[in-house]
C-alpha cells in the first residue's frame, strides 16, 4: 500500500510538477490548491502526511492547524517559498513537525517525508493499548477482542485483519491492500484469502447481531462502519 501524501499548493505547474515527482517515488498524492478542500479531506479521512507549501504562508498554515485540531494523528510538513527564521519559529510552534525550503533536492524530500511517516507509525503502534469502534473493543497487547463484554476468540491471522479493519474504521480497505498489509507478499492477487477470512470474522463479530460492523464495498473491499 502506497503511503498517502495530502499536498496543498497553488494548482499551478510548480504544484502539478511536485505532485508528478512525489508519485513518481512511490507516494499517493492528492493536490490542494486551498485549505477549504483540504480540510473537508482531514475530516473523512487520515493521510500519511500533510504537507504545506501555501501563498501567503502565516495565514494558510496557522487556519488549517487550528481548523484540523491538535494533536493530529499523521506529521505536517512545510515548504517554504522563502526562508524566514522567524517563519521556521512560528510553524514549529504551531505544531509543524518538519520546516524545509523550496530548493531542497527532490530525493531529499522524499527522505524526509518517508522518515516523518515512519516515525509517526512508530509512535502509534508503540503507545496505543487498545482500538475501539461502537460497542467492539481489541486489546493490542493481550490481541484479545470483544463485542459488548462478549471475549470473541479470534486465530492470530484473524486478530491481525480485524485490527487493520478497526484503524481503518469507516474508510474502504482495499482487497489488495489488506492482503499486501495482513499477509505480506506470499499470496498472488488473484487468491480469495481475504473474503474467506472476512467470512470467519462475520461470523464472530457480527452473527447474531443487530447492528453489523463488517461491510462489503462491491468489487473494492471491505471497511467497518
Amino acid at each position: 500500500m502506497k503511503d498517502s501524501v495530502l499536498l496543498v499548493q497553488k494548482k499551478d505547474a510548480a504544484g502539478s510538477q511536485r505532485k508528478i515527482l512525489l508519485e513518481q517515488a512511490g507516494f499517493e498524492v492528492t493536490l490542494f490548491g486551498g485549505i477549504e478542500d483540504a480540510v473537508g479531506v482531514l475530516e473523512e479521512e487520515i493521510p500519511g502526511i500533510l504537507v504545506l507549501s501555501p501563498e501567503p504562508y502565516s495565514r494558510t498554515v496557522f487556519e488549517l492547524l487550528e481548523r484540523a485540531g491538535e494533536h493530529l494523528p499523521f506529521p505536517v510538513m512545510v515548504i517554504l517559498q522563502k526562508w524566514h527564521t522567524d517563519e521556521v519559529v512560528a510553524a514549529l510552534d504551531a505544531g509543524v513537525n518538519e520546516v524545509v525550503g523550496d530548493s531542497v533536492p527532490t530525493e531529499e524530500l522524499e527522505a524526509r517525508i518517508r522518515s516523518l511517516i515512519r516515525l509517526y507509525r512508530r509512535f502509534a503502534d508503540g503507545y496505543l493499548t487498545e482500538l475501539t469502534y461502537e460497542d467492539l473493543r481489541i486489546e493490542l497487547k493481550g490481541r484479545r477482542a470483544y463485542r459488548g463484554n462478549e471475549l470473541i476468540k479470534l486465530t492470530p491471522k484473524e486478530f491481525d485483519l480485524l485490527r487493520y479493519l478497526v484503524k481503518r474504521a469507516e474508510q474502504v480497505c482495499q482487497r489488495e491492500d489488506i492482503l499486501q498489509e495482513v499477509w505480506g507478499y506470499d499470496f498472488s492477487t488473484g487468491t480469495n484469502v481475504v473474503d474467506v477470512y472476512i467470512r470467519h470474522l462475520r461470523k464472530k463479530i457480527d452473527k447474531g447481531k443487530s447492528r453489523k460492523l463488517i461491510h462489503t464495498v462491491r468489487g473494492t473491499g471491505y471497511l467497518i462502519r
